[in-house]
């Protein structure tokens, strides 16, 4: 159900639960400081209770209300807020340990979205949203996702048009000796290193997944989970074109995935059937279709998906590879 800007105020008044477009995919939001309401949210999306939210401020002086800041913390905000980029603070006891998983850390964003940011300016109340998806599911970059992931439950929704970035928030960890991305996302390590002037570390557990589909990590943050933004349908990645062509696992019942049009007529000519993620190879393009396409691909309901991603896993090509490693049942990928 679509439902009003001035309706989704009075929703989230009354601790109910609305759909709400972002910049990066639309989020399942909720109070973030009424634990009964973000006990609503692992409900309807059959999240763990261990994996934390990302709990959404308009700025920095409503950050600090929630969250122990430092110099670096500020610096981070005043240069990348709003936009696509989550931070992990020691947190203050008005956040509820519902919200952080019980972690005495809380991951804060100020997102870049319109509407979601006039939300937050009416109920001046910071505001839980994890993606609006059942839990390990692709993530919606439309409205229209969201009522086919959810079917007969899907939350009212404010329809905001498609999102612009298509990947969720990068995810820095400030609470160390070194800003370390905890998760990849459209602003990349190396737009944090030349911004701030200082060494960002990346995560261990990113370049362990992206090597290898299954590697354990902890919920530290936000999407971290081993099995996360998945289709239906099982995903297989593969390194090439041609690699997958002489795969033994490929059949006519399969639909493969490719990141350029020059790609899909290579597979096309072989007649298989065929998504590309861009026409170009666009690094942007890609991260932007990536969900919408995967949600496209699992309506035609075929037997498996391939997906073929050569780039090299660098800046957002790696925030593009972390969603598709935990997508996928087998990588055949080598970094």
């Amino acid at each position: 159900m679509l439902i009003s800007l001035d309706d989704a105020v009075a929703r989230l008044n009354q601790g109910d639960l609305v759909a709400l477009p972002t910049e990066t995919v639309y989020g399942l939001a909720g109070l973030a400081l009424q634990a009964i309401t973000v006990r609503k949210i692992f409900e309807l999306k059959g999240r763990p209770s261990t994996n934390p939210l990302i709990v959404h401020v308009n700025d920095l002086s409503e950050a600090e209300n929630l969250a122990k800041l430092n110099d670096l913390s500020k610096r981070v905000c005043e240069i990348f807020w709003p936009g696509p980029l989550t931070i992990v603070l020691p947190k203050k006891d008005l956040i509820p340990l519902e919200v952080t998983a019980g972690n005495q850390t809380v991951a804060l964003r100020a997102p870049n979205h319109p509407i979601f940011r006039e939300i937050l300016h009416r109920l001046k109340q910071p505001l839980a949203a994890p993606s609006a998806n059942p839990s390990n599911r692709t993530s919606p970059t439309t409205a229209t996702h969201i009522a086919e992931l959810f079917g007969d439950m899907a939350p009212p929704t404010v329809d905001g048009g498609a999102c612009t970035v298509g990947l969720e928030s990068t995810v820095l960890d400030l609470t160390n000796n070194k800003p370390t991305i905890l998760r990849p996302g459209m602003i990349t390590r190396n737009d944090l290193q030349l911004a701030l002037g200082e060494e960002v570390l990346l995560g261990p557990h990113i370049i362990q997944r992206i090597n290898k589909v299954g590697q354990t990590a902890g919920d530290q943050s936000p999407g971290m989970s081993d099995c996360h933004y998945a289709p239906k349908t099982p995903l297989f990645l593969h390194a090439g074109t041609k690699e997958l062509l002489e795969s033994a696992q490929l059949s006519r019942k399969d639909l493969i995935i490719v990141c350029t049009a020059e790609e899909r007529n290579v597979i096309e000519q072989k007649d298989f059937s065929c998504l590309a993620l861009s026409i170009s190879g666009s690094e942007r393009e890609i991260a932007r279709n990536l969900y919408s396409v995967l949600i496209q691909a699992d309506k035609k309901k075929r037997r498996r998906l391939h997906l073929v991603f050569s780039h090299s896993p660098k800046g957002l090509n790696r925030a593009v590879l972390d969603r598709l490693t935990k997508a996928a049942v087998q990588s055949n990928i080598q970094i």
